[in-house]
């Protein structure tokens, strides 16, 4: 059936090719942005079976940031990590069950007429000010609802005592230009 040894050989080649999953095509889907030692072992120390679904850069307040979307299990969560190791917030996506009254009430009244959406609980460690990662006296608790009404788009921050940190600002989605 075949004549040489290298036609066969490139069919096995060919075959194999088909039949082995990429490994290259995961890991670049799970790490878009390369990342620095520590940060990369600060997530793996606090989040050593998490699936990295995006990372992305960005400099905050004059300090680098990267910002993890990922899943621990079933539990959908981000993090961000500043360039030297720092985990400055988790966050985690919950229910509006899983919000304490105290932490509704404002939600709700900010809400009227609109759908409540993507619902997180953020344990936040460190600030960034001026250049600097600045530490907490105590972790604080935020949640944060994404909320639609209309063609507008809005999110509220509370923290745990039902205190606005970031008040809802209405705005239509950006239209994407052809």
């Amino acid at each position: 059936m075949f004549k040489n040894a290298n036609a066969l050989l490139g069919l096995f080649a060919f075959a194999a090719l088909l039949i082995v999953p990429s490994v290259g095509r995961t890991a670049e889907k799970k790490q878009q942005t390369p990342l620095p030692e520590a940060v990369q072992k600060s997530f793996d120390a606090h989040f050593p079976k998490a699936e990295i679904e995006k990372v992305d850069a960005e400099e905050e307040n004059g300090v680098q940031v990267y910002d993890f979307e990922f899943r621990k299990g079933k539990m959908e969560m981000e993090t961000d990590i500043t360039a030297d190791g720092t985990m400055i917030e988790v966050t985690y996506v919950i229910t509006l069950k899983d919000v304490p009254k105290k932490a509704l009430k404002p939600i709700d009244d900010a809400a009227q007429g609109a759908t409540k959406g993507r619902t997180e609980k953020v344990l936040v460690t460190h600030e960034l000010k001026d250049g600097k990662i600045i530490k907490l006296p105590k972790p604080l608790t935020h949640y944060s609802v994404e909320m639609k009404k209309g063609d507008e788009q809005a999110e509220i921050v509370v923290d745990a005592d039902g205190k606005v940190v970031e008040a809802p600002k209405w705005v239509a989605p950006k239209k994407k230009s052809a």
